[in-house]
């Protein structure tokens, strides 16, 4: 029978087979992100059209993200921080671009001679003086650097050769990064002029005093039921701002977010799994096999201080209790626990201590490294100095370089036979001589911290997590809201539901990866741009949680819609609205006789006083920042009220009281000079990279693939 299908049907099931792949394929393209027939292919960007395509920058990622594994000494990478990272890349990218463009067209070099300065000079580069300084004599040593560079091929105490001199290649790209744009910053800073004029205004603005009566009208004296801002108010502010309201591709979006928490149920069960290890240490508390199979650690014999141990708990009650002891079962950071107090002992838990390695990880003949370890302690033992052989002699350059001194080191925080010597075995001034995995070490402790109470202990916790069951029960109840809410209408109803958790975020960029209430959402943005709007995702699954996203809207770049700055704009035109009832309210009451007392006492104010006020100050105060005011201390004239001045937050009616106090023109306006160059430099010095984002295209498609 399988030999007929073969035969008639084989043919059939290939072509069958290929269309549905073809389909699907096809399908594909069409529902995602990918760029596939959107005329993208692999670009993830141009930058002043220079295309970036998708793999060299993806590299360029790999790197930075090898970078800060190493930098960071952390081997696990989160979603957040290579999001985070790729915006750094991409954002650098730009930055090299600018800066490498401007660099040509001024010429900004780094000579042959300055670059040897910056590692090897009498003034080198200030993070590689504080770690190349000599420890004796406080001096820079460029032979230290040398050596340094010598070695980059060799491992030192079990360092990552290819990790060291990744190190080392990212540090030297940033020296030279910075200083070419030091050099640059200073160009653009110190060609800033300040004319005498401005100088002289600058002082006037200062010391040109006012002093003033007024009344307050605050816009929160109208209730905002008084005026009606309506869409063609807030299209007509936007319009008089538009400059103001540009932003970039936005989309408004609603979701619901259903959490996965433990349920009772998962909670029991790791109590039981904690509560059976606590009747077993009960009846057998030495019981080493049930440590090593159940403990969260390996028995590693170990001793802690305990107020360096997480627990609170065990840090309160391990003093207060008897060796053998084993704690009921407690709930903690989330986690049943139980734990057994093994043993205690008093000793230092830290150790200062200098060492000689002799390495033999870099394919040495070991013997011939002994025979020379074996030498130099029997120098040391004979009366020569440790420090001087210790710098000649030492394969740990770092330590070597300071007589071999390695500073304190915290107990368990070096290699096992290491830390047993300097804490258990070793003796303050003796010499000796061990073998660990890095070779043959020569050690000589010279102080320890004063003794305390350690313990060794053994502990067994169970983190309360959810069980599959009870994720698939959160799964059920989320899709079940979908089915009951699949339409625009129905799901904007249901965000009115006080128990569910929802939220809205009105500007979700097309490159976010955290939105609110969702820590890692990248799939629910990468939706939202592939998506119609009105459209209804499917279920989301994001980390411990599931959801179920509306697309409200979409925003293309440019001056931002009604639908997106209503939040910011509608407050803005309501006070504007209360701005001018207001002022028509003064101007009925106002009669050709009215005082400022007598407005006062129409809206049951008080007349206020404001001295020595200046056209510079930026704060007022019982006013706060008003600029409008500002503006009109100038033409005020002594004893005449003014006319209404609506503020940000008020309306005020103003009267000189006496006449501005002029100062006296000074002969020097070098000070003020000063002051301004100091205010208006650093905005050229560190605001040059946006300024210069100015005058390129950047076209940011990344969204497309990541």
């Amino acid at each position: 029978m399988i030999q007929i299908i073969r035969n008639k049907l084989g043919p059939a099931i290939v072509i069958i087979i290929g269309l549905s792949l073809g389909l699907f394929v096809l399908q594909t393209a069409l529902d995602s992100n990918t760029g596939l027939l959107s005329g993208k292919g692999d670009t993830v960007g141009t930058i002043d059209g220079k295309t970036i395509d998708v793999r060299s920058f993806q590299a360029k990622v790999d790197t930075s993200i090898e970078a800060y594994k190493i930098n960071s000494n952390n081997k696990n990478v989160d979603d957040n921080t290579i999001f985070s990272l790729r915006d750094q890349t991409w954002n650098q990218m730009i930055s090299d671009y600018l800066n490498q463009r401007e660099f040509d067209a001024l010429g900004i070099t780094l000579p042959k001679n300055q670059l040897q300065d910056l590692f090897f000079g009498a003034d080198p580069y200030p993070e590689l003086k504080k770690s190349f300084t000599n420890p004796n004599n406080g001096q820079f040593d460029p032979m230290a650097v040398k050596n340094y560079l010598d070695n980059l091929d060799k491992s030192v105490q079990g360092e990552d050769v290819a990790e060291k001199q990744m190190r080392w290649a990212s540090f030297q790209k940033y020296v030279l990064n910075d200083v070419i744009t030091s050099k640059y910053k200073a160009l653009l800073k110190n060609a800033v002029y300040v004319p005498k004029w401005q100088a002289e205004m600058e002082y006037n603005d200062k010391e040109i005093k006012y002093s003033i009566q007024y009344v307050k009208l605050p816009f929160d004296d109208l209730p905002d039921s008084s005026v009606k801002v309506t869409d063609a108010n807030i299209q007509d502010y936007i319009n008089k701002h538009k400059e103001q309201y540009k932003q970039d591709e936005t989309r408004k979006i609603e979701y619901v977010i259903f959490s996965v928490q433990p349920s009772a149920a998962d909670s029991t069960k790791a109590l039981k799994y904690v509560n059976d290890s606590y009747q077993h240490f009960v009846t057998t508390p030495n019981d080493t096999d049930y440590f090593r199979r159940y403990a969260d650690r390996a028995y590693d014999k170990m001793y802690y201080n305990p107020l360096n141990l997480s627990s609170k708990f065990l840090q309160d009650t391990l003093g207060k209790v008897d060796i053998g002891t084993v704690f009921p079962v407690y709930f903690e950071d989330g986690s049943y626990k139980t734990a057994v107090l093994v043993d205690r002992k008093v000793m230092s838990d830290s150790v200062k201590s200098s060492h000689i390695l002799f390495s033999t990880q870099t394919g040495v003949d070991s013997v011939k490294v002994l025979a020379k370890a074996d030498s130099v302690f029997n120098a040391i033992k004979g009366g020569a100095s440790f420090e001087t052989l210790a710098v000649k002699y030492s394969d740990d350059k770092g330590s070597g370089e300071k007589g071999g001194d390695l500073g304190f080191i915290n107990y368990g925080k070096t290699v096992k036979k290491f830390n047993d010597y300097l804490f258990e075995t070793g003796k303050i001034g003796e010499v000796s001589m061990i073998k660990t995995e890095f070779g043959y070490h020569i050690i000589r402790i010279t102080e320890s911290s004063a003794k305390t109470a350690q313990v060794q202990l053994t502990t067994v916790t169970r983190h309360v997590d959810y069980s599959s069951a009870t994720a698939n029960s959160i799964y059920d109840k989320t899709t079940k809201f979908l089915n009951d809410h699949a339409t625009a209408e129905l799901f904007t109803k249901a965000m009115q539901d006080q128990n569910l958790n929802k939220q809205t975020n009105d500007q979700t960029k097309k490159n976010d990866f955290q939105i609110p209430g969702l820590t890692s959402a990248r799939e629910i943005v990468k939706w939202a741009y592939g998506a119609d709007k009105d459209a209804i995702s499917s279920v989301f699954t994001l980390g411990d949680n599931y959801a179920v996203a509306h697309l409200i809207s979409i925003s293309p770049e440019g001056t931002g819609t009604i639908e997106t700055l209503r939040s910011q704009v509608e407050p803005l035109v309501r006070n504007e609205m209360k701005g001018v009832a207001l002022v028509g309210q003064v101007n009925a009451s106002v009669a050709l006789n009215a005082t400022l007392e007598s407005i006062a006492q129409k809206f049951n104010k008080q007349v206020a006083v404001g001295e020595n006020m200046a056209f510079g100050d930026g704060y007022f105060n019982n006013i706060g920042f008003e600029p409008k005011l500002n503006g009109a201390l100038s033409i005020l004239k002594e004893g005449v009220m003014s006319q209404p001045v609506v503020g940000r937050n008020a309306v005020f009616v103003l009267k000189l009281s006496v006449a501005a106090i002029k100062p006296q023109p000074i002969a020097d306006y070098n000070q003020y000079k000063q002051q301004i160059s100091q205010s208006v430099a650093p905005r050229f010095e560190n605001g040059f990279t946006e300024a210069l984002k100015k005058t390129i295209v950047i076209v940011d498609d990344r969204y497309l693939f990541f």
